[in-house]
């Protein structure tokens, strides 16, 4: 008897024997079934094809592994084989033979077989290579299913004018190698555009590095791209390639790309222009063959015109611009998008499935969203885990926010002020009275900023990477101000 290990991988398995010994058919059959397995026999080559089926590629082979002998009384278990290994929903193969050479065992192997065992043979051989097979196929499916997650979350969803164009225009510039600029507000899915471009360009089998430039510290960012020789600067204790490097033949996708100094700036403007980098410490050249994507939800043309962005640079970055819509200006496709949503959530966090009523439909619709699709998944996200019942009737979350804009102006001014009323945190901002003493705008504008953040924290027990959602930020851009503003990171905040 086979160990328990072996015992459940074998139970409810489907095994085909494939042999023209009686006895070896029937002696694996009791072995196999002993198991749990489901057996099914066959002593020739046709009776293999029957039993196997069409094998054509929209049928499944009815088998999850066949143990196929090569010499059989009507052809050779070897052509068998072969039908197999073009079938895309193949079964495992172990070959067995009892004069078996080694020039057969290598064409099996090629052919595709798993396995390749001699006769005569003890049960324990067979049953452990069976559950090698079995184990690799569980691989295979869960494989497959993380693939088919994988592309599901990389897909853009929506049917309105502005996503199809969107679409039509992202398969016009992902087969060529030209660079893409991608604009667009914080949220829209700017990193999902570039997704896109580098799955359906000819470099899709190679790298995508994405790397967020607001996220890099200034001192850092040359390094990040270019990398770096042991010893050019502290704590370069090692030889590090540079994203540029990691990307070579595929991909680099800079987001936020409006954040580099102008030093960097420069440097990066020469790689575009010569293809080669020189990592920092180093003074030799390295070419790269490097597709290069960015993204800013920043006015670049407005930051060339104040010198904070180097013209040359911006015309070498927009060879095609892609522009991501705000989702107030696609808001039908809202139902796609939020039926989406719920489904991830209960996926994610093991939640029977929800559903959205018309009413709460309606309430996304009439709302605004500032912060974009990344905003509507937190706010579809925090529903579904809130919810007492399979029905979403109220998008409660919503309450707590700036108001939808209304059907009237004086609707609008109403909504505003009651909403205000709920979001601003007592003693903050709004109270503020003017009649005190005036200070500078920049200081008032931290001072409020400070007190919000602050408000936030509290909110969410000191949770940054929530308050970071709850204020549509990146949440290294909420660090950044956090440790500008002065705010421990860490701790609940409390005045």
């Amino acid at each position: 008897m086979s160990d328990t290990s072996v015992v459940n991988s074998l139970s409810g398995s489907r095994i085909l024997v494939v042999d023209d010994h009686r006895n070896i058919r029937l002696s694996l059959k009791m072995t196999l079934e002993g198991e749990g397995a489901i057996v099914t026999e066959a002593e020739t080559y046709a009776q293999a094809l029957i039993k196997l089926g069409s094998l054509s590629e929209a049928q499944a082979i009815p088998f999850d592994v066949v143990l196929l002998d090569i010499r059989l009384p009507d052809g050779n278990g070897l052509d068998v084989l072969k039908l197999l290994s073009h079938h895309k929903h193949a079964s495992q193969v172990i070959m067995i033979s009892g004069e078996g050479t080694v020039k057969e065992a290598f064409a099996a192997t090629k052919l595709g077989a798993f396995d390749y065992i001699e006769k005569p043979f003890v049960p324990e051989r067979i049953l452990v290579s069976i559950g090698r097979c079995l184990d690799f196929n569980n691989i295979q499916v869960t494989n497959k299913q993380l693939s088919q997650q994988v592309m599901k979350g990389q897909e853009i969803l929506g049917q309105t004018p502005a996503v199809e164009e969107l679409k039509s225009l992202i398969s016009r510039v992902a087969p060529t190698n030209g660079r893409v600029l991608i604009l667009g507000e914080s949220g829209t899915g700017k990193e999902l555009i570039a997704k896109s471009v580098h799955r359906q360009s000819q470099r899709a089998k190679k790298p995508m590095v994405k790397v967020n430039c607001a996220a890099i510290p200034h001192s850092l960012v040359e390094s990040e791209l270019f990398g770096h020789e042991k010893g050019a600067f502290t704590g370069a204790t090692k030889n590090r390639k540079g994203l540029f490097e990691q990307a070579d033949g595929g991909t680099l996708f800079l987001d936020e790309i409006g954040e580099l100094d102008l030093n960097v700036q420069a440097k990066l403007l020469r790689t575009l222009q010569s293809g080669e980098i020189i990592p920092v410490g180093s003074e030799t050249v390295t070419t790269v063959d490097v597709r290069l994507i960015a993204a800013t939800h920043r006015d670049l043309e407005g930051m060339v015109a104040n010198g904070e962005f180097r013209e040359d640079l911006f015309y070498r970055l927009n060879v095609v611009t892609i522009v991501s819509p705000p989702l107030r200006e696609r808001k039908d496709d809202l139902d796609i998008l939020v039926n989406h949503f719920v489904e991830d959530a209960c996926q994610e966090h093991a939640i029977p499935q929800r559903s959205v009523t018309p009413t709460a439909m309606a309430e996304l619709k009439a709302y605004h969203w500032p912060g974009n699709i990344r905003e509507l998944r937190n706010v579809i996200e925090r529903e579904v885990i809130l919810s007492d019942s399979a029905e979403i009737d109220s998008v409660s979350s919503l309450s707590t926010k700036v108001s939808p804009v209304a059907t009237t102006s004086t609707q609008s001014q109403q909504t505003k002020s009651n909403s205000l009323s709920k979001t601003t945190p007592p003693g903050d901002a709004a109270s503020f009275s003017f009649e005190s003493e005036v200070v500078p705008w920049q200081e008032l504008h931290q001072a409020i900023g400070k007190s919000y953040i602050k408000y936030v924290l509290n909110k969410t027990q000191g949770n940054v990477s929530e308050a970071a959602r709850v204020l549509c930020l990146e949440r290294a851009y909420l660090h950044r101000l956090m440790k500008k503003l002065g705010i421990q990171r860490g701790v609940v905040v409390t005045d």
